[in-house]
């Protein structure tokens, strides 16, 4: 629809690099520079991976997705884009984003569920990051990427990734793969602000599904070291019962900090034991204050999600109408949320 709207535009020119080419009406940024020649790194072209990003220094561009799902605010007010998901209003000059790479060897892989593996990666040397980041990794340098966010239990060298295996993909099976100790890959800096924005003010809640769990344990431990009573309730939505994962570490935190509280929401189960929920997580949110276990005296709380385009979306659409304020709520999908007016290959991305 959007594609069909811009094609009544006149063509445009873009400059990347000192290098011209045209913009040809319909087509995303990253069509146009592939057709012309231009070089411009990409993978997924459905703007998960990340790989396409790029600066607009100068005209106008209209995207197809919301950026806010995919990208930073700092990187948005920037002019940082997804080539693969804009279309040219004007004339345009563009630059590039270099990524430094790191090699590093897949140490152990271990299955956390049916689907969702934990896979500790050792670099050459140690890649700062904070929790809620994430990182570019591939079996090639600017080939085949894909981002995965960074789980809690990487320290310094050592990178930990939760990833969903996804057995038609390229990449992820090669890393969900008890055999693959010693294999090489290539790991970007750790990039994004994912969670950043909490202030340590006011009760906290955080929902995760399935491999989002990860990098939402990060923050959670992060925003509990800083502030030990702090109110902080954590969902994780999974299907069965037999998906849950990191149950130690869930106990461990609600020992040590008095405040923390956690369920697991349960899809496909209709019968609940201790600390779940029946149903997708969603149908709980209309009422999710009663889910803490006591009564918290201040009313806006901070709320993260994690995981599931889809999901993250409609938990979002919940909570603003239950009273949830925009600026305090962050989401980081790990693709562009189903139903959003992206590229007419829109498709449920394959790591």
């Amino acid at each position: 629809m959007l594609k069909r709207w811009f094609s009544r535009r006149g063509h445009f020119h873009g400059t990347l690099e000192g290098r011209e080419f045209p913009l040809t009406s319909g087509h995303t940024l990253l069509e146009s520079a592939l057709n012309a020649g231009v070089s411009l790194p990409y993978n997924c072209q459905v703007g998960s991976c990340k790989s396409c990003l790029c600066r607009v220094t100068n005209g106008k561009v209209r995207s197809l997705v919301d950026l806010s799902y995919l990208l930073s605010q700092e990187e948005i007010a920037a002019g940082h884009v997804l080539a693969c998901q804009c279309l040219p209003e004007s004339d345009l000059t563009l630059a590039a984003v270099s990524t430094s790479w790191t090699p590093a060897r897949i140490t152990q892989a271990v299955a956390l569920s049916s689907t969702v593996w934990r896979v500790t990666l050792l670099a050459e040397q140690a890649l700062p990051f904070q929790p809620g980041q994430y990182v570019q990794v591939g079996l090639e340098k600017d080939k085949d990427i894909r981002s995965f966010s960074v789980s809690w239990p990487s320290r310094g060298r050592e990178i930990v990734l939760d990833i969903t295996r996804r057995e038609e993909g390229r990449l992820s099976p090669l890393l969900c793969d008890e055999q693959g100790a010693g294999r090489k890959v290539w790991l970007s800096d750790c990039r994004g602000q994912f969670g950043q924005k909490d202030d340590g003010n006011g009760p906290l809640l955080a929902i995760a599904s399935g491999s989002g769990l990860g990098a939402t344990l990060g923050l959670v431990r992060a925003a509990l070291a800083r502030h030990p009573h702090r109110e902080v309730m954590l969902i994780h939505a999974v299907r069965r019962r037999q998906d849950k994962f990191d149950l130690q570490e869930l106990q461990r935190l609600r020992q040590h900090y008095p405040g923390f509280h956690f369920l697991h929401a349960l899809s496909r189960e209709r019968e609940v034991q201790e600390r779940e929920l029946a149903g997708r997580v969603t149908c709980w949110l209309d009422d999710w204050r009663a889910l803490y276990p006591r009564r918290t005296a201040v009313a806006e709380w901070r709320v993260v999600i994690c995981g599931n385009p889809a999901l993250a979306q409609a938990c979002r659409q919940r909570l603003l109408a239950g009273g949830v304020m925009s600026h305090l709520l962050e989401m980081d999908c790990f693709s562009p949320p189903v139903g959003a007016q992206n590229s007419h290959n829109n498709k449920e991305p394959v790591c």
